[in-house]
């Protein structure tokens, strides 16, 4: 017999936190044009009475399926489900709202989601993850909860639904520029993540091998982490200058106080800390026997490093190369300050005009980016991972 539950305590904080939104909070806001103030509408205003009922009804749903005495797995189930309509609900009504709000003889008019309805999209996609996380739930139902919004919305992207949201009118304006912007970001962070991973980990390994170094090791690594971003790419500017005039190899190959230098440079540097920092604890994180039945065996230091502590300690030294990989695609935005693009050009420029939905526009794609490349390292590295290692810390299942 299933076990049932009591009161499951995410479900009902999401149930709470979705009514509220919807409730309390502005869901669309309505501009006469791309750079006005606009006005704030309530769920009501921007939907109908129909629409609003429909939000209400899913958080209701999920708070009464929160509330106890369902078996504890189809409860998970039916959570990430009607998290999963929740989030699909609230940006397919989004697009229904601007059909309600805008005519003809308002050409210029921009409809864009507000902060209720960021809200309901956060709140519904953290319950997702939360019951996909759930003991029990069958491998297949996780990755049903994981690929259904995706693709959900892609569907609605290609379909053309939410072509007239404000979000998606700047994307049209700028859709030649904004993938050369996206491929940048992308360029950027993975030469700099590829860097620091072959400089961090031999500065962990170093760290592990030489005691007497671990701290300076440390010290400079925690160093560059408390450096702003704008203030690293001010303090790079003079030597990478210095080397560009004054070295012609790199002169040629565009290294200079502006371009892909200064940006690659900070990320790495950036980057450096999570990686050193996880080589040394998977390497000292090694059980003891392990490494005595590798040298009882007759295999040298080196080799137990190699054979023994490397693939023991793969696990964490992976979670290191994630956190970074994650943490550099964001800062990576830094190109926008030296002429070197990404998708900060967007946000900075929209803070320039005054144009809330350029913002958007780089802020969205650079979270989705980010939540799809933690999505592909967080599988590849519990592949990698042994069994009975996997769902613990630093081998995710």
């Amino acid at each position: 017999m299933s076990e049932r539950t009591r009161a499951h305590t995410i479900g009902l904080t999401a149930a709470a936190l979705g009514l509220a939104a919807v409730t309390l909070l502005p869901f669309a806001t309505f501009r006469s044009s791309r750079i006005q103030t606009g006005e704030a509408l309530s769920a009501f205003e921007a939907l109908g009475p129909w629409g609003l009922a429909a939000l209400l009804a899913v958080w209701l749903a999920v708070g009464a399926v929160s509330l106890g005495g369902v078996p504890r797995v189809p409860a998970a189930a039916f959570r990430g489900a009607l998290g999963t309509l929740a989030l699909l609900g609230t940006v397919a009504l989004s697009a229904f709202a601007v059909s309600r709000l805008t005519d003809p003889s308002t050409p210029y008019a921009r409809v864009s989601l507000g902060i209720g309805a960021w809200a309901c999209i956060g709140v519904a996609y953290s319950l997702v993850l939360a019951s996909r996380r759930e003991d029990g739930l069958p491998r297949l139902a996780r990755a049903a909860l994981s690929l259904a919004a995706p693709l959900g919305i892609a569907v609605m992207l290609a379909t053309g639904v939410l072509n007239d949201l404000a979000i998606m009118r700047e994307y049209a304006n700028q859709s030649d520029r904004f993938w050369a912007e996206v491929a940048a970001q992308l360029r950027f962070a993975g030469i700099a993540v590829a860097i620091a991973l072959v400089l961090g980990t031999s500065l962990g390994v170093l760290a592990f091998r030489r005691p007497r170094l671990r701290g300076p090791v440390f010290a400079v690594a925690n160093v560059f982490q408390t450096i702003p971003g704008l203030a690293m790419v001010g303090l790079l500017f003079a030597p990478l200058s210095w080397l560009g005039s004054n070295v012609p190899l790199l002169g040629r190959m565009g290294v200079g106080g502006l371009g892909w230098a200064p940006v690659i440079t900070a990320l790495t540097l950036y980057a450096l800390l999570a990686i050193v920092r996880n080589t040394y604890a998977g390497l000292a994180s090694v059980p003891a026997a392990a490494v005595d039945a590798g040298l009882g065996m007759g295999m040298t230091e080196w080799q137990v490093t190699r054979r023994v502590r490397f693939p023991l300690a793969m696990p964490v030294i992976f979670g290191g190369m994630r956190t970074a990989a994650v943490q550099t695609l964001g800062n990576a935005t830094l190109g926008a300050f030296v002429a070197a693009g990404t998708l900060g050009l967007f946000v900075f420029g929209g803070l320039s005009q005054q144009a809330m939905d350029l913002i958007l526009l780089g802020s969205v794609a650079l979270v989705l980016l980010a939540l799809a490349l933690d999505g592909v390292l967080r599988a590849l590295q519990g592949l990698g991972s042994p069994r009975h290692l996997r769902g613990r810390e630093g081998a995710p299942r």
